[in-house]
C-alpha cells in the first residue's frame, strides 16, 4: 500500500511539472492535502485558508482536509501520522 500511494504521489507531482492539476472530479482531501505546496505556493494556500475561514471560522467543515498545516494539528491537540508518516517533518513543532 505505501508502495502504492507513493506510487500515486509520483504521478501527482508529474502531472503538475507538466502543467496539470491535483485534482480531477475529486477534491484534495487527505490523500491530496499533503502535495498542495507542489501546486500552489504558501502565499496561494494562506488566501484559501483566509476564504475558507471567512465562511467557517470555527473550522467545523472537513477539519484536517485540504490544507496542510500545523496549526490545525496543535488546534486539535493532536498530530497527524499517515501510515508512520509525519507531514513536514522539517518544520518546527509547537
Amino acid at each position: 500500500l505505501d508502495k502504492a500511494e507513493s506510487f500515486g504521489a509520483d504521478i501527482l507531482r508529474l502531472c503538475v511539472k507538466v502543467g496539470g492539476v491535483l485534482t480531477g472530479e475529486h477534491g484534495v482531501g487527505v490523500e491530496k492535502r499533503d502535495l498542495m505546496p507542489e501546486m500552489f505556493t504558501q502565499i496561494d494556500l494562506d488566501q484559501q485558508m483566509r476564504v475558507k475561514c471567512a465562511f467557517d471560522p470555527n473550522h467545523l467543515l472537513n477539519p484536517g482536509k485540504v490544507f496542510p498545516q500545523l496549526r490545525r494539528c496543535a488546534e486539535l491537540g493532536r498530530m497527524h501520522v499517515h501510515r508512520g508518516q509525519v507531514a513536514f517533518p522539517d518544520i518546527p513543532r509547537f
